[in-house]
């Protein structure tokens, strides 16, 4: 992160290039928001997502003196989140829209040893289209070659071994025989006995370059696992028609010669795992579909998984498709290709699906009534602990997890109590650890704090701003925040107390029983487990490690621990 000044008699001007990453770097920015007189400040945030809690604390003070500040920022994140703090952000962003999808009426797979089991999951994967597919894979003269059985028993789509000047019809995959060359012109498959090429026959260039000069730019062109270099100028050839190539990632293969020389080549245009070919190769003969097809939402999921790591394979599917419809109409993405194309090949954009993806609704003392019964029932019982180890999983941006605290310290247990804060959202755990809230909906907050038993004053824990809520600091030292997925991370700790609220309604049966399951391995057998309102232990099968404490309330103890009478 750099920060550069520039100062006229009238204005200083505050550039700040990358994100912050320690804590000199918003130290450095804190120097260059002191003394600048009466001179207007206009700072731009060129990269950051979030700032420090002490810059922001600095930017709020200026508002609140009137001191004439103008912040532009190039990220909707944070804009959205100094609007809502009451600062004067403006976003400097251009106007989003996607190219439609290219028509592909052609897509050709090339590869050797080790891509067999490639060749079929593409396939496998592909909708009904009016696309013709051509195949090549080395094989040796005298051997039969069962491709053309083995693809038909994985597709619906009509598969040929072709005779010579076989007509080339849509919908059809064309495997290139042993012993020949396999090309396409004019509208017909042309096999010929001419001399290998690099030691193939069937070669990839010679099937590849036909392809380039017969379909142009509406070729798209697959180049997988095997050895030697057979394949490499023909995709050159693709690329310089205006076609689309894509290049197995090495690090799939077994057999990586050819993928490595096809990336020396350098004429590419994306590099991608297998469930990645499958999910852009699938999209890509889909076509222009308006619509988020269920199937093919599936394969850009698992393609995000293999991609970026995150897993949103088991989130509830009506969820899915309507954030991939904002996220759509956010990036003028005219087509379900166009969309997935971007998040692929561009980190941003899956941030951006990411951030549509992350659930963050949270409040001060949300469903006071289930809190009223942790105050009454659950925190007087772990007070017998020595120390208390609670977990607020989910929690969004923390106000759970400092609800919690007040709690605690309102109950005099707060000494020793340490909440683990997690969410899989950095940007929200930021917030969070600032400790830094606006200040809309604080009487919503009262209200549920009174509702829940509270005695004393909400103030007292939360400082009022001038548009803005500020946790004491007391409460924030017994609250860690971490970065954690319920969908693939561990346990990481022994708890008295799991918070989980409103989180498992978003998820599919099979991820429901996972965090059931991560749940029991974290939970003392003497704590208490907490889920929201319109979930329960059934989802996910949790009655095999859970017990109804309070049912109607949604509080589970260990089955042993038996059903409150109180």
């Amino acid at each position: 992160m750099s920060v550069t000044l520039q100062d006229s008699a009238e204005v200083r001007r505050i550039d700040v290039l990358g994100e912050f990453d320690d804590l000199e770097q918003g130290a450095a920015l804190l120097a260059a928001l002191s003394n600048q007189g009466r001179r207007r400040l206009e700072l731009t945030f060129y990269d950051a997502r979030t700032l420090p809690g002490d810059v922001l604390e600095r930017l709020l003070a200026l508002t609140a003196a009137a001191a004439p500040l103008k912040i532009h920022t190039y990220h909707g994140y944070l804009l959205h989140h100094l609007l809502r703090l009451g600062l004067p952000a403006l976003g400097n962003f251009s106007a989003s829209s996607l190219p439609t999808a290219p028509q592909f009426d052609a897509v050709v797979l090339g590869g050797s040893a080790d891509s067999l089991d490639k060749i079929l999951a593409i396939v496998e994967a592909l909708p009904p289209s009016k696309a013709a597919l051509f195949v090549v894979q080395h094989i040796l003269e005298d051997e039969p070659n069962f491709l053309d059985k083995l693809l038909q028993a994985r597709t619906d789509y009509a598969v040929e071994m072709p005779q010579h000047l076989a007509e080339i019809q849509p919908g059809t995959i064309y495997v290139a025989p042993p012993a020949h060359h396999m090309k396409v012109a004019h509208g017909r498959v042309y096999l010929t006995r001419d001399k290998k090429i690099n030691y193939a026959r069937p070669s990839i260039d010679v099937l590849f370059k036909s392809v380039a000069d017969e379909y142009r730019e509406r070729a798209l062109a697959v180049l997988l696992c095997g050895y030697g270099h057979d394949g490499v100028a023909g995709l050159a050839a693709i690329k310089a028609s205006g076609g689309c190539v894509l290049v197995e990632n090495s690090s799939d293969c077994g057999a990586r010669d050819l993928t490595d020389a096809g990336l020396a080549g350098g004429a590419f245009d994306h590099v991608f795992s297998l469930p990645e070919l499958r999910c852009f190769v699938a999209s890509a003969v889909a076509g222009r579909c308006k619509e988020n097809p269920a199937p093919l939402i599936d394969l850009l999921l698992e393609a995000v998984f293999s991609r970026y790591g995150y897993d949103y394979r088991n989130y509830q599917r009506n969820t899915v498709e309507r954030r991939l419809d904002n996220l759509r109409g956010m990036m003028g993405a005219a087509d379900f290709f166009a969309l997935q194309r971007e998040i692929l090949s561009d980190p941003d954009a899956f941030e951006r699906l990411f951030l549509e993806l992350s659930i963050n609704v949270t409040a001060f003392f949300r469903h006071p009534e289930q809190l009223k019964l942790l105050r009454e029932k659950v925190l007087p019982y772990l007070d017998s602990f020595p120390h208390i180890k609670i977990w607020s999983a989910g929690c969004a941006n923390g106000k759970e997890a400092y609800s919690l605290a007040i709690l605690l310290d309102e109950l005099g247990m707060l000494h020793k109590a340490q909440i683990f804060a997690t969410d899989i959202n950095p940007y929200q755990l930021e917030e969070g650890k600032n400790g830094l809230y606006p200040l809309e909906k604080l009487e919503e907050g009262l209200r549920n704090y009174a509702a829940s038993g509270g005695q004393g004053r909400l103030e007292d824990w939360l400082e009022v701003g001038k548009g803005y809520l500020k946790v004491a600091p007391h409460l924030r030292k017994h609250v860690l925040f971490y970065p954690h997925s319920l969908a693939h991370d561990g346990p990481f700790n022994e708890f008295q107390l799991i918070v989980c609220r409103n989180v498992l309604i978003y998820f599919h049966q099979e991820l429901q029983q996972r965090v059931m399951e991560l749940f029991s391995r974290s939970l003392h057998r003497d704590g208490f487990l907490v889920l929201g309102t319109s979930e329960s232990i059934n989802q996910g099968s949790g009655e095999q490690f859970f017990a109804p404490y309070l049912a109607p309330e949604k509080i589970y103890r260990w089955r042993s621990g038996g059903v409150s009478d109180g």
